[in-house]
This record gives structure tokens, sequence and C-alpha cells, in this order.
């Protein structure tokens, strides 16, 4: 997408996000970005083991399996199905990533501080305010993938 059209549909969908994004310049920012990130791979992988749990439940002939998951010779309903199964928890792995490093930088009371002040009062971008978004528009996405990824794990019959 070109920046230019990326900058006037967030314009028009995220008013005043430039003016919030100009004022993000404390290190704890990227500190919390990078955080995020790292708890997020962790939610994934014990995201996909409870789906694999429930697979389990669902096909126990596939106890012990789980090495065999996008194993070498499988074919292309297996792949799909398994894809389904694994990639749509990428989104609620991102989103309770991002509200446990928010949480757990909000502990630290020396950036607490310094995003308060970048705050300055816009609602949008206190902690509160930041974690409400992500409850909320996190979640309706995260309840999407979810439902993505039961069908995968349900209809994953086969692991070849």
């Amino acid at each position: 997408m070109d920046p230019r059209a990326f900058k006037l549909l967030m314009d028009r969908w995220r008013p005043g996000w430039r003016e919030r994004s100009a004022r993000q310049k404390s290190s704890w920012n990227p500190t919390c970005l990078v955080l995020g990130f790292g708890l997020a791979a962790v939610f994934w992988y014990w995201l996909f083991h409870a789906a694999w749990a429930l697979h389990v439940e669902l096909y126990p002939a596939h106890a012990g399996l789980l090495r065999e998951f996008w194993g070498e010779g499988i074919s292309g309903a297996a792949f799909v199905s398994s894809f389904l199964m694994l990639m749509p928890l990428g989104v609620p792995a991102l989103v309770l990533g991002a509200l446990a490093a928010n949480f757990l930088i909000w502990l630290i009371p020396s950036a607490r501080r310094s995003m308060e002040a970048e705050a300055a009062g816009d609602p949008e971008m206190t902690f509160r305010g930041v974690t409400i978004w992500m409850l909320k528009w996190g979640g309706l996405a995260s309840v999407g993938c979810v439902i993505l990824s039961i069908i995968g794990l349900a209809t994953l019959s086969s692991l070849r």
C-alpha cells in the first residue's frame, strides 16, 4: 500500500493518530514493543498447545503425534487445516502479548510516569485507554481467529 494512502486512511479511521504518534518519544515505548512481541511468541506457543490438546480430544489417534504436525509428505488438505489451526492464533497471541507488556511496563513507576507525561491527558494514550482499546478491538479480532483455529483443528482428520 502506498504510504500516502495509508496515512490518509489512518487520518480518516483514527483522527489524531499523527499527533499521538509524535508524542511517543519515551525509551519505554520500544521496550514495551520488544517485550510485547516476545510475550506474544510465548502466548502463541501456549495457545497452539491448547489447540493441539483440543484436537487430540477430537482425534485421540493423534495423541503423541505432535512431532508429525507439518511433517514431510503432508497433503494439501491437511496443510490447510493445520495452517488454520496454527496461524490465526497469532492474533490473540499478539493481543495478549501487548496487554501483558503494557501491564508489566505500567508496574515500573518511572515508566508509568513517563507514559503518563506522554499521554498529556489524551484518554486514548493512557494505560486505561490503551487497555480498553486493545481489549475491544483485539478481543473482537481474537474471537474470529479462535473460531478459525477451531475449524482447523476440527477438520484436521489426518496429519498426512
